[in-house]
């Protein structure tokens, strides 16, 4: 239940983009390491610099070895995707993924 409500929460903040984190967040940018969509979401591995790490967006069309672009919006951590049967250490929700 917890986890449902926190889901829709997240949700809620990408539509009316009413994050204060959002507004002044952060932009990273990099390559694809690994991707896959599931539950209306897709979750990308990026690489940037000498970091890696995994966000989540509304779902698109991106392929391993795309760099993207992509604004801090809410981290999460140890998140369950259920749809995926995965947790995340860490899990950036992001307003949109953008190709570059």
């Amino acid at each position: 239940m917890i986890a449902k409500l926190i889901k829709l929460t997240v949700v809620a903040a990408l539509a009316l983009g009413i994050s204060s984190a959002w507004a002044a967040g952060v932009v990273h940018e990099g390559i694809v390491l690994d991707t896959m969509n599931a539950g209306g979401y897709t979750y990308v591995q990026i690489k940037e610099s000498d970091k890696t790490f995994w966000a989540a967006g509304p779902q698109v069309e991106v392929n391993k070895g795309d760099t993207v672009v992509v604004q801090e919006q809410m981290w999460m951590n140890d998140f369950t995707s259920k749809s995926l049967d995965r947790t995340f250490e860490a899990l950036l929700f992001v307003g949109r993924i953008d190709k570059k």
